[in-house]
């Protein structure tokens, strides 16, 4: 369980002198497929802070010093439209620099095997938001250490959203947050059980990415993973491998 929860990284980003370096504010995540690498978050993490993918620094998992190294970005087109399933950036990372620069494992979510589109869960099923809320986070300026808090959410599914390929979940979690700031690019799991040689195991299946929320309401919505194996499949078909 340790390793899937790395899944997910607190986006941070650099920029500025050098007393006051990094910032931070918003989740993301890392999925594989048997190609490449991609990082996901929403597209309104970077526009709020007015930043840039070159600002960005992602760290492969926990114990990492070394910020991943991307070439190439993918949005799905807006022009004309402004539906909440737009609001998805993934960008992918750069093996052979991390293969030379990379100090720690490099932990994703399978998306060939590990997702399982949200408009095939059901009404009442368990879902779990992985993030980093702004309130649990701290930057040490003076020792230039960034400690980030991870939270596991647990909420209940409760169906299709107003907006296209999107869904809404029931927060019912024993965390208290005064708001969900910090949230926003979280991934959202459904943990699939599986009969196997007459065992019950428990598989972390990635189901979309969280958008936004509220605690007063306790409602919050995200979008399918199939929106995201979408635009990686997209991506994918651009590359031809020998």
């Amino acid at each position: 369980m340790y390793e899937f929860e790395q899944v997910c990284r607190p986006v941070i980003f650099e920029s500025g002198p050098p007393e006051c370096v990094y910032w931070r504010k918003g989740s993301s995540f890392l999925v594989s497929n048997s190609h490449h690498y991609y990082w996901v978050t929403a597209t309104h993490v970077l526009k709020n802070m007015g930043a840039n993918i070159e600002s960005i620094r992602i760290h492969p998992s926990d114990n990492s010093r070394m910020s991943l190294p991307f070439n190439e970005r993918y949005l799905i087109n807006t022009v004309g439209y402004e539906e909440d399933f737009h609001d998805i950036t993934v960008v992918r990372v750069d093996l052979s620099r991390f293969d030379k620069s990379g100090d720690a494992p490099l932990i994703a979510q399978d998306i060939e095997r590990g997702i399982l589109g949200a408009e095939h869960l059901r009404i009442s099923d368990e879902i779990w938001i992985i993030g980093y809320p702004s309130e649990s986070n701290h930057i040490d300026y003076e020792n230039r250490l960034i400690q980030n808090n991870r939270v596991t959410i647990r909420a209940i599914y409760e169906g299709k959203s107003f907006s296209d390929h999107c869904h809404q979940i029931k927060i019912e979690s024993s965390i208290k947050l005064e708001d969900m700031d910090g949230l926003s690019g979280s991934p959202v799991f459904h943990m699939q059980r599986r009969i196997i040689d007459n065992q019950t195991l428990v598989f972390p299946m990635l189901v979309g990415m969280l958008l936004r929320g509220t605690v007063s309401s306790g409602i919050a919505h995200f979008v399918s993973s199939s929106v995201i194996a979408r635009i990686v499949k997209l991506a994918e078909d651009s590359h031809s491998y020998g």
